[in-house]
């Protein structure tokens, strides 16, 4: 029978530990995950991050097969972690397994920062099959009142249908990352999802989108707020954008491809100084 001081006893049960859980170092089945959130509930814990662990290879092709993000395993994450602000969910699979959670109504509801990274998600099918984001019509008045920042960065196969929920989901972002969804293309349906945040986005992460010039020209016309905006590797966006770049006048943090980058902070400089 192992013993334990009561020095450090008392340390490993300190709330501040438990303030930011980070299970992303290695990788960990759904399994010992739920045993761990069974045996270490802990209502301080307010960020929790966890990473799915890949198994075999899907059918005719060479891609990993993510583990999917169960219902079992959403369910411990509420409980154990009531006060839980910000999850950091990458490399899980929210579509293809029946125990799968198929609506973002199975996460936590109060969070305030919520992370989707690298992972897969249901969209919209002929056959009609649920989106993710979409309020389910058993409960048409739910909303993310309290969530301020949205990532689906990488998570490559979110798509315009899904996007459009975002305002009636979400109405208060401060901050949307859709870095690396190629699939978000250049079109009036997004950039009027985009424009309904003008009253509250404030950075805006769009690096490898299929966006053009005329999007954001709308963007900046609309969206006064933005102090970061990422417009990298996006090949339909060219330096002529620079001039309604600089009528942001509150941007702090651009980030874009070289020539936009050096003509909008030449130009920057140019009219400081007139």
């Amino acid at each position: 029978m192992f013993r334990v001081c009561k020095l450090f006893r008392r340390i490993a049960f300190d709330d501040e530990l438990w303030k930011s859980i980070d299970l992303t170092k290695r990788t960990y089945s759904n399994r010992i995950l739920v045993k761990f959130f069974r045996r270490f509930p802990h209502s301080s814990t307010i960020t929790l991050k966890i990473s799915g662990a890949p198994f075999g290879k899907k059918p005719n092709n060479n891609l990993v097969k993510l583990p999917p993000y169960t219902e079992q395993l959403s369910s411990f994450v509420r409980s154990s972690y009531p006060n839980l602000q910000y999850l950091f969910i990458s490399k899980y699979d929210f579509r293809d397994d029946p125990s799968a959670c198929k609506n973002i109504t199975c996460l936590p509801t109060n969070l305030q920062g919520l992370y989707l990274n690298k992972c897969e998600m249901l969209m919209t099918s002929i056959q009609g099959t649920s989106d993710f984001l979409k309020i389910p019509s058993t409960n048409p008045n739910f909303t993310l009142q309290h969530l301020r920042i949205l990532s689906f960065e990488q998570s490559s196969c979110l798509g315009l249908v899904s996007v459009r929920y975002l305002p009636d989901l979400c109405p208060n972002l401060v901050e949307l990352n859709l870095n690396g969804c190629f699939r978000i293309t250049r079109t009036r349906t997004f950039t009027d999802t985009l424009l309904a945040f003008y009253k509250t986005l404030r950075r805006l992460y769009l690096k490898e989108t299929q966006v053009d010039d005329d999007t954001i020209h709308c963007l900046c016309r609309k969206l006064k707020l933005l102090n970061i905006l990422d417009i990298r590797s996006c090949k339909y966006i060219t330096s002529h954008i620079v001039d309604n770049l600089l009528t942001l006048k509150q941007l702090e943090h651009l980030f874009a491809d070289e020539p936009i980058r050096n003509e909008y902070e030449k130009r920057k400089v140019y009219s400081n100084v007139s």
